[in-house]
């Protein structure tokens, strides 16, 4: 192998790390800024079971749209949680341009006020960040975090379950959503059975 050939590796090697140890902070931040979103773009960033793009379009405030996010934002909270953008553009599922929306119109209550009124039980910890280009509203991207819901499954509107599957959003069948149910009522018995064990009921009878 050529020193160049290696030389060549060892760059791809370095920019593959690099890349992911920014998705990795990515995920762990709770506040945004434009070089987070702009490194996204620069690094083809590729959606995945965790993150997915959206251009700034997607935020309407008609039916389809609205229905559009409720199931987006279920299928995150019903499956591992992630990371949902509004504004940025994908190409064969990577980031590829910035698509603004205009936070004038669709601000960010607007957003929260559709996900809370449309999806069935809220979703805890839900957080939506802002971001505005050139402080300018006009030129606004959301970044919504989702987490893995501690009280799914959620349901939408119209009394359907979403669910993701890598780049898709798959509608969740009957026995996912039973079985969803059995595992969140397992969770609430195994605590409840841990307060019994330590004498927190007996404390509570006695009050």
């Amino acid at each position: 192998m050529t020193l160049q050939i290696y030389i060549k590796y060892f760059g791809l090697i370095i920019f593959t790390l690099r890349k992911n140890m920014h998705m990795n902070n990515f995920y762990t931040k709770t506040q945004y800024n434009e070089s987070d979103l702009t490194n996204l773009i620069a690094t083809n960033a590729e959606e995945s079971i965790y993150l997915e793009f959206k251009s700034g379009k997607a935020l309407a405030d008609n039916q389809h749209s609205k229905y559009e996010i409720e199931k987006d934002i279920s299928a995150f909270a019903n499956s591992d949680g992630g990371i949902l953008i509004y504004g940025i553009d994908e190409k064969d599922n990577k980031a590829d341009s910035l698509s603004f929306v205009d936070g004038r119109t669709f601000t960010n209550e607007w957003l929260e006020q559709v996900i809370s009124s449309r999806i069935k039980k809220p979703i805890p910890d839900l957080l939506i960040c802002p971001v505005r280009f050139n402080d300018d509203m006009t030129q606004s991207i959301y970044v919504v975090k989702i987490p893995r819901s501690p009280v799914g499954p959620h349901m939408l509107s119209d009394g359907r379950y979403f669910k993701r599957a890598n780049f898709k959003v798959n509608r969740m069948e009957e026995y996912e959503v039973r079985d969803h149910y059995s595992r969140v009522n397992n969770a609430v018995l195994e605590i409840e059975d841990y307060y019994y064990k330590i004498g927190g009921v007996h404390e509570r009878d006695n009050k």
